[in-house]
């Protein structure tokens, strides 16, 4: 019981967690359209875009999108396509689902450790944007951390997977 207890409150923290990166997600992607359409507009009416407004744009979609992530996994909004699974049974199903999480799960600890030590790299040799000069570093350690937040909101999911395989 006491093991059904601290899964529910792992869960729990994980979910918001996730929560939280995806409000910062929001957030982000929120700015980045206030800043798309003020560049827009500057570049319209009085033909003086923000500079460097492209640079930066693609550095929130890196926070957008990997921050998204882990948000997104949780609250089963990624893609699924259920043209032939959905023709399998429940239990099939169950198994294909539990054989996908334990793959996502090495592919986040593959990726996550490749963008830590990039990230590493980049920092030693002191590599910025071209306009603005802003470190890129930081943006691989996004990544990293947008992985890792993946990895850590997919055992959850595993373990939910496996159950429904058992029930069957």
């Amino acid at each position: 019981m006491q093991i059904r207890k601290a899964l529910h409150s792992a869960d729990n923290r994980i979910a918001q967690i996730s929560e939280i990166f995806g409000v910062v997600a929001v957030g982000v992607l929120v700015c980045m359209m206030m800043l798309t359409v003020t560049d827009v507009c500057l570049r319209y009416f009085f033909n003086r875009p923000i500079m460097a407004s492209k640079e930066i744009t693609e550095y929130m979609m890196i926070i957008v999108g990997f921050l998204g992530l882990a948000w997104c996994a949780f609250k089963g909004m990624h893609i699924k396509v259920n043209l032939v699974v959905g023709r399998f049974s429940e239990r099939t199903q169950a198994i294909i689902d539990t054989v996908n999480h334990i793959i996502v799960i090495g592919l986040c600890v593959v990726f996550a450790s490749q963008a830590f030590s990039e990230s590493l790299i980049i920092k030693e040799l002191g590599r910025g944007s071209d306009i603005t000069g802003i470190p890129n570093y930081p943006f691989y350690l996004v990544v990293f951390f947008g992985f890792f937040l993946l990895l850590i909101v997919m055992i959850p999911i595993l373990i939910r997977s496996i159950k429904r395989v058992l029930k069957k």
